[in-house]
């Protein structure tokens, strides 16, 4: 049940305007049938607006399309959404892509705040957040929201709770939940709680799974497209292919994909004092995350010991065998503040404030065909992320939201794949955006400037400041429609993988001895950082259309993108050991792409409603220089029917990845696919306004074999096969 109001709930004025989006009759079909929603007020934006009224090219997935959708990742639950797609890792992560650009190009935000955790050191990190628990989660496509920090450049992911309530309640509410998927034998519980004694508003919330290894259609691993790409890159390279690649098999599976067991769970308490003209509140949060990654997904180089060579007297070196499987063990334990003040009088209309104090740390384990193990890497991630915002009254026809954010943690991976250094980073950001509304105009300017360092512990640091500008023009055509046109232009920092990944603290630059390069097990790369990378700048452009209201609605978005220095890894040929390198470089790139949605009411009555609708998207990217970005995702394209009644609904979704035809230059092109999911739940109502909620959902109903062009493991992970969930709701 949401818990959003109308006014107090807009306690994170702080979104990058830029581009405009309606209320599809899709949604207000799904808002009839959950008789609690309230009016969909934009949480990830300056001003109080509805969604139909701001000026951002966002997506919202809130209420019953939420619960329908939500799976074990962020990637996974918002890849149907227009303008997204997910760079999968296994079954275990799935980090969202947006418009083409994912990691630390993308910002993920839990109720305004980013996440302090280790999800953009490596494709193989799942994010430290739980959609299932969200309230919403709120899509900004492109870089409309730089107003969050020089990380979202390509866009960002708000996950919306009420872990510290804004509003009290006036009766309880209460909500159990427990489902079953047959693909993975997965079971999970979810529980909420919300309630308000005098002024204080409580929150509790939790959840548990577990699941075994994912179904899949055919053998897990692709062996002959493996063989196929070894081919291909050493034509690239101009390098000779080794007939004979032992060292590169691995154990196959057919029907399941190996190791894709796993379990989470977590909980999270909040409160909060709330009177008239505020509240003040505090919680704390605890997940703990454990998964397995599939066979080929992490490579090991063996030590090589000289003929001749002996040990040092006394200490008789451990020998294992080799590493059969790696697992992930993510503990995270979140503590958060937020406060909000709003005048009676005076020039200022609000005040906010919101702080996350994060302790994240993640072990790589490392399981050996003896029976023993030992935790081969360690990540540990403390830090605080914090956000300001003042609201001014109106002046004239213009309004605005103005603001400080400050971001501080420690970064350190020790073991065998420490390959970027133990850093103090820091960024401090100032922004602000001003709205002007006359007659069927709305203009929004934004401005933000950010210093963003990295404290290595020696010689060897960053300090960069980087600004972002950005303007759009929102027309009324008429009540129902607008037209917009928008344009940014945004700078992001380069990260501490980028600029220091196998760096010396001494020379600042790659280490002189080849035998002191570590190597990125997820990728099979030796990476190379380079420290004189300089700030990326995206030059952006948006036209959009958008109809909220009538027999047809949907929305339509084209851009263009241009970034100079896109830094990417590139590789050169360059071997150490048999283990290629790749190192992180610049090159001028552009993406362009569209987004498309329409709906139609087919009919309303008193007892039923349905609405059909088609969507689709599209991007492209490129090198100036010539070839492809990599992994970028494939076009897709899909159709959905929606059936309502009073008190059931049924829903038959079917999307269609076209074939990815223009890999990278060390990719090579995937095979399009086509899935079909439904979904159908029934309610009964009780007395004192209990109801239980049955409902089922089918996935990829054709069973078939989908090789994620975006993903690392394509060749040996594909997406879960056939798999149907049931479940079961109470709430009061």
């Amino acid at each position: 049940m949401k818990l959003v109001s109308s006014k107090k709930a807009i306690t994170i004025n702080l979104a990058f305007s830029l581009s405009a989006v309606a209320t599809t009759s899709l949604q207000a079909a799904e808002q009839a049938h959950d008789e609690d929603a309230l009016e969909e007020i934009v949480v990830t934006a300056p001003f109080e607006q509805s969604e139909a009224e701001t000026a951002l090219p966002i997506g919202i997935l809130s209420g019953e399309a939420l619960r329908e959708k939500v799976l074990n990742s962020l990637g996974d639950t918002l890849k149907n959404e227009i303008g997204v797609a997910s760079a999968s890792f296994g079954t275990g992560v799935g980090q969202p892509i947006i418009r083409g650009q994912t990691g630390n190009r993308v910002s993920i935000l839990q109720n305004g705040v980013s996440l302090t955790d280790a999800s953009n050191v490596s494709p193989d990190h799942a994010n430290g957040v739980e959609a299932m628990l969200a309230d919403r989660i709120e899509v900004i496509r492109g870089p409309s929201a730089l107003l969050y920090g020089s990380g979202a450049v390509g866009g960002v992911v708000n996950v919306i709770d009420n872990r510290i309530p804004d509003r009290l309640i006036e009766e309880t509410l209460f909500q159990l939940e427990q489902s079953h998927n047959s693909g993975s034998e997965e079971d999970k519980t979810v529980f909420r709680l919300d309630a308000a004694v005098g002024n204080i508003g409580i929150h509790l919330d939790g959840f548990k799974r577990e699941n075994n290894n994912v179904e899949v259609k055919g053998f897990a691993i692709d062996e002959d497209a493996i063989y196929e790409l070894e081919e291909h890159i050493a034509s690239v390279l101009g390098e000779e292919h080794e007939e004979e690649h032992e060292e590169e098999e691995f154990e196959n599976t057919r029907g399941f994909i190996g190791n894709s067991d796993g379990e989470a769970q977590g909980a999270t308490a909040g409160f909060s004092y709330v009177v008239d003209r505020g509240f003040v509140g505090f919680s704390i949060s605890e997940l703990d995350n454990e998964y397995g990654l599939p066979p080929g997904s992490h490579a090991h180089h063996e030590e090589e010991h000289e003929e001749g060579e002996v040990e040092e007297e006394g200490h008789e070196e451990e020998h294992h065998e080799d590493v059969e499987f790696v697992r992930v063990d993510l503990e995270q334990t979140r503590y958060d503040f937020k406060g909000q003040y709003d005048f009676q009088a005076g020039w200022i209309q609000s005040i906010s404030a919101n702080i996350g104090i994060t302790d994240y740390r993640h072990q790589e384990i490392e399981f050996f065909g003896d029976g023993e193990q030992e935790v081969g890497t360690l990540f540990d991630n403390e830090g605080t992320e914090s956000r300001f915002t003042l609201t001014h009254v109106p002046v004239g026809y213009w309004t605005g939201v103005w603001g400080l954010q400050l971001s501080d943690s420690e970064f350190s991976a020790v073991g065998e794949e420490a390959f970027v250094p133990k850093s103090d980073i820091s960024s401090m950001g100032v922004f602000g955006v001003e709205r002007f509304t006359q007659g069927n105009f709305t203009g929004e300017l934004g401005v933000r400037f950010e210093n963003s360092e990295i404290d290595t512990g020696a010689g060897c640091d960053f300090d960069e400041n980087s600004t972002s500008l950005s303007g759009s023009l929102l027309y009324d055509l008429d009540a129902d429609s607008n037209l917009l046109l928008a344009a940014a232009r945004s700078q992001r920092a380069p990260s501490v993988e980028e600029l220091y990944s196998n760096v010396s603290n001494i020379s600042c630059s790659r280490f002189a001895d080849n035998e002191d390069l570590v190597l990125h097990a997820a990728t099979n790369l030796l990476e190379i950082g380079n420290p004189n990378l300089d700030k990326e700048t995206s030059n952006n452009f948006e036209f959009g259309y958008r109809r909220h209201a009538g027999f047809v609605t949907g929305e339509f978005s084209a851009y263009y993108n241009e970034i100079d220095d896109y830094i990417f890894l590139d590789l050169n040929g360059e071997e150490v050991n048999g283990q290629p390198i790749a190192a992180y470089a610049a090159n001028d790139a552009t993406f362009k792409g569209i987004e498309a949605e329409i709906s139609f009411n087919l009919f309303e009555t008193a007892q039923s409603s349905a609405v059909l609708s088609f969507f689709g998207d599209r991007v492209d990217a490129e090198f100036d220089r010539g070839g492809n970005v990599p992994r970028i995702p494939a076009s897709k394209i899909g159709s959905e029917l929606r059936y309502f009644g009073n008190d059931w609904s049924m829903h038959l979704h079917v999307t269609h990845a076209i074939d990815q035809n223009d890999p990278g230059r060390l990719e090579l092109e995937t095979d399009s696919y086509t899935l079909v999911s439904v979904y159908a739940d029934y309610h009964w109502q009780f007395a004192g306004d209990s109801e239980v909620k049955l409902f089922v959902r089918g996935d990829n109903l054709l069973n078939e074999e989908v090789r994620n062009h975006a993903s690392f493991l394509k060749n040996f992970a594909p997406e879960p096969g056939r798999a149907i969930t049931l479940g079961v709701r109470y709430e009061y």
